[in-house]
């Protein structure tokens, strides 16, 4: 849009400052009722940002960066000065309304960039202490990008000149307070490394029991971070003990989550007075369901396989004295006969 004072001297406005200026003026004309031009509603004026970003696609226009070099060029063209922006839009109202306009697509686009959440904006990756510590970066930008006052025509300014010349200025340090719970944060992450870990192993058909050698692969990966130290010397005090922080509550959680069962399957365990219980679950397998015999012969071949004990139990018992055992274990009465039929002990062997 192109402006010319009654002096005769020329303001150019690009981006969303022209188009929020024009629209303004039209939308109370009958030309801007005839071009669909309506901006008075949260959803109208969402509608408009959109078409907006059609129609300036050839210039690029729509992209964060282009747009904050756009309004920085808008506040030049005005030298600060906003009562030609109020003389160009005629009264207080529409100036408002199309000021209004431009910083609600400012903050539009913000949220855009940057999501509504970090575990939105900066994807899961392992091990944990490498999310975390990209992450801190990424939030700091977050946080930048989120505060920034675009009324603010000197911060303005310097935040277009910083993402022209030195982008990587803008995450120089680490922000380790997420604006999320800390349970959200490592419930999250859990979520996203067991389930890769679950897709990876029912690719193979002894799937359970690579679930079991996995799980202390993660121990391994999850709990161990000395080689990020070297990147943390030029912290403060205060990120180091965050980080530190962090990494403690998720080295307990992640202890927890791999020697507890997936889910709390198995009955609670009682003592026996009649028989000596000599079978308990062992923080792997889930319970089979009541009368599942198929899936409680799998229990049996998938646990002997890692436990050499209860292996050695099958081997030197009677079909009947197992029963007793699993019937214990599982919380609902195991049969002799059914589980015969389905399970052999040359199974194991």
């Amino acid at each position: 849009m192109v402006y010319t004072s009654p002096e005769g001297e020329e303001c150019v406005f690009s981006g969303m400052m022209g188009a929020a200026v024009l629209a303004t003026l039209l939308s109370i004309t009958d030309e801007g009722e005839t071009r669909g031009i309506a901006i008075d509603t949260p959803e109208e004026r969402k509608d408009f940002f959109v078409r907006y970003e059609k129609e300036v696609l050839a210039d690029n226009g729509g992209l964060f960066i282009t747009e904050v070099q756009a309004l920085s060029d808008a506040y030049m063209e005005i030298n600060g000065d906003l009562h030609i922006l109020a003389r160009i839009c005629r009264n207080d109202r529409l100036f408002d309304l199309a000021y209004g306009l431009v910083i609600e697509y400012m903050q539009y686009l913000v949220r855009e960039e940057v999501r509504e959440h970090i575990d939105d904006f900066y994807p899961y990756e392992g091990p944990f202490y490498k999310w975390l510590l990209n992450a801190g970066y990424r939030e700091t930008y977050r946080q930048r990008l989120l505060n920034i006052n675009w009324t603010d025509m000197a911060a303005v300014y310097a935040f277009a000149q910083e993402l022209s010349d030195n982008p990587s200025s803008i995450t120089s340090y680490p922000t380790f307070v997420f604006g999320l719970s800390a349970e959200r944060v490592l419930n999250g992450y859990w979520t996203w490394l067991w389930t890769a870990v679950q897709k990876e192993a029912a690719q193979y058909p002894d799937a359970k029991q690579r679930l079991v050698d996995y799980k202390q692969t993660i121990l391994e990966e999850e709990t161990h971070y000395d080689d990020i130290k070297p990147e943390m010397k030029d912290f403060t005090p205060e990120q180091i003990n965050l980080f530190r922080s962090w990494m403690n509550q998720w080295i307990d959680f992640v202890k927890h989550k791999i020697t507890s069962p997936e889910e709390e399957s198995f009955p609670e365990q009682h003592k026996r007075t009649r028989i000596k219980q000599e079978l308990f679950p062992d923080k792997y397998l889930t319970c089979p369901e009541p009368d599942k015999y198929a899936a409680t012969r799998d229990y049996l071949i998938e646990r002997c396989r890692y436990d050499e004990v209860f292996k050695q139990f099958i081997l030197t018992h009677t079909i009947a004295e197992l029963c007793d055992q699993l019937s214990m274990m599982f919380g609902w009465l195991v049969v002799p006969n059914h589980l015969s039929k389905r399970f052999k002990k040359a199974q194991i062997s």
